[in-house]
């Protein structure tokens, strides 16, 4: 009978199911809390709601089903109480646009994040974009783009996400074929840490523990690290980091 902690529950299953990249699985779970009748959700949550159930049906090739509701979101972004909802309402719109039109929408929701705090949503629509992008075949802009959303991520500890963004980086061509030493140099500062503790010979326990982080995103952090530099082994790492210091670059 807990209807608004129901509502909450699913609405946060549906973000997972987002990150994973299981755009049908999150518009079903969202589409009876969005639309009306008498499984609509709470309203606060609805509205939290709304923006992900247009993205999930966006992906899933069903963005007629999210219509209606980008209307009636439009006007809670108007009444400026989630200082949000603006540039979600512009990446709504861009995911429902046609295809040649999203762009100018995904750059004018870009222009209103700058308003406001919160790495996340903005991470959000970098990624959209950077997949528009990439499917346009404008393939350095786009990996500018999911850079900057796998950075986003990466600083709110949004795991699932911060993967997606890496693997439509690869896939736009972001992942060299043979590392060099300059690789180093795509590296997070973070990522760089951990690197360079790694090919000290340390675990990832006592990585974990030099920098006061747990052992899981020590995990996810290095993983970012073997996907970027194209490496496949703790032994090719170490060599990667060695080749600077021994011929005296900075990366």
């Amino acid at each position: 009978g807990l209807a608004q902690a129901a509502t909450l529950a699913q609405w946060a299953a549906a973000r997972s199911d987002l990150g994973a990249g299981r755009p049908r699985e999150a518009a079903d779970r969202l589409g009876p809390l969005v639309r009306p009748g008498v499984r609509r959700g709470h309203f606060a949550v609805w509205m939290l709601a709304v923006p992900c159930f247009v993205e999930a049906t966006a992906l899933a090739g069903r963005p007629e089903d999210a219509a209606a509701v980008v209307e009636d979101f439009a006007l809670w972004a108007a009444c400026g109480a989630d200082p949000q909802a603006p540039a979600q309402l512009l990446r709504c719109r861009a995911l429902l646009a046609a295809p040649d039109a999203a762009g100018p929408l995904y750059l004018r929701a870009l222009e209103r994040h700058e308003e406001t705090a919160g790495d996340f949503e903005r991470a959000r629509t970098e990624l959209l974009y950077g997949k528009w992008l990439r499917r346009r075949r404008r393939l350095r802009e786009a990996r500018n783009r999911l850079g900057e959303a796998l950075m986003g991520f990466e600083r709110c500890g949004a795991h699932l996400w911060a993967q997606q963004a890496a693997a439509e980086s690869r896939a736009g061509g972001a992942a060299p074929g043979r590392p060099g030493a300059g690789e180093l140099s795509r590296l997070t500062p973070q990522q760089l840490r951990i690197a360079r503790r790694v090919a000290e010979g340390a675990t990832n326990r006592e990585v974990a523990l030099s920098l006061s982080v747990s052992t899981r995103t020590v995990d996810y952090h290095l993983r970012n690290i073997f996907a970027t530099l194209g490496v496949r082994s703790r032994v090719e790492l170490v060599r990667l980091v060695e080749q600077p210091e021994k011929t005296g670059a900075q990366p």
